[in-house]
């Protein structure tokens, strides 16, 4: 619902840009993120993102909180890294059955892979919050994406919000009927009970939404009708132009840098 809303109602430079070029631009720099070598290019990648970020007047505790989930995915893996890669003991955790040891590259690699995630995921989240859906998917087929993956992808957003609606009632039921009065087992076990029936649910809906998609007459293979009407604004091409030399100088800063 956020999503939604921000694309709506954000009124920022980021959100005026035309949607071809800050697909094309922010996909890039997901790529570029992801093969950086050097963690201090990966982080100034981040603090970039961060700072468009914030430029959608996007409250900071609400950033925090979107991007808890994927730091915390980050933070593990810079754990597993630092404890099961290396060969210079950097220091020692000890237990009483087990002595965990700290290794100076698995240090540095796991610095990498943190700020590789960090920054790939506030660059696609940035990307999603600044740009309605359609133009992303419309710039995708435009690059040649097949079209049976944009299809489902739209379909995925159209109809993800019906699930959540439909899990939120579900929910408000369970507690009318004191649902959550219980054990903890019971609440886990009712949980997974909604869980199942959404699941089932949105197969069946889906079943029947692709049933009448065939009815009239849809086909992978049938020719789009053009979204986009207008040119790409010239000053939208030099911003394009201009984050495109700056992802490659970065790049080249990357392999000078090795």
């Amino acid at each position: 619902m956020d999503l939604s809303r921000y694309t709506a109602e954000s009124e920022s430079p980021l959100r005026n840009i035309d949607g071809r070029i800050k697909t094309g631009v922010f996909l890039g720099a997901v790529i570029l993120s992801s093969t950086l070598t050097h963690w201090m290019l990966a982080l100034g990648l981040w603090v970039v993102a961060v700072g468009l970020f914030l430029g959608l007047h996007f409250e900071v505790r609400a950033l925090l909180v979107r991007l808890l989930m994927p730091m915390s995915i980050a933070w593990l893996v810079f754990l597993t890294v630092l404890f099961t890669q290396g060969s210079h003991p950097l220091f020692v955790i000890p237990f009483k059955f087990l002595t965990l040891t700290a290794w100076q590259e698995g240090a540095m690699q796991g610095l990498l892979l943190f700020m590789r995630i960090m920054a790939a995921v506030t660059l696609a989240t940035l990307l999603a919050f600044s740009t309605p859906m359609i133009e992303i998917l419309e710039t995708l087929r435009l690059c040649r994406v097949p079209g049976i993956i944009v299809d489902i992808a739209d379909m995925m957003y159209r109809y993800i919000f019906i699930i959540q609606d439909t899990a939120h009632t579900m929910h408000r039921a369970q507690l009318s009927r004191m649902g959550d009065r219980g054990s903890w087992v019971h609440r886990v076990g009712d949980t997974g009970r909604i869980a199942c029936s959404i699941l089932i649910k949105s197969l069946d809906r889906s079943t029947r939404i692709y049933q009448a998609m065939l009815a009239r007459g849809y086909s992978e293979d049938a020719t789009q009708m053009q979204f986009f009407s207008r040119p790409i604004p010239v000053r939208d091409k030099l911003i394009g132009w201009a984050s495109a030399m700056v992802m490659l100088l970065l790049a080249i800063a990357n392999v000078c840098w090795a």
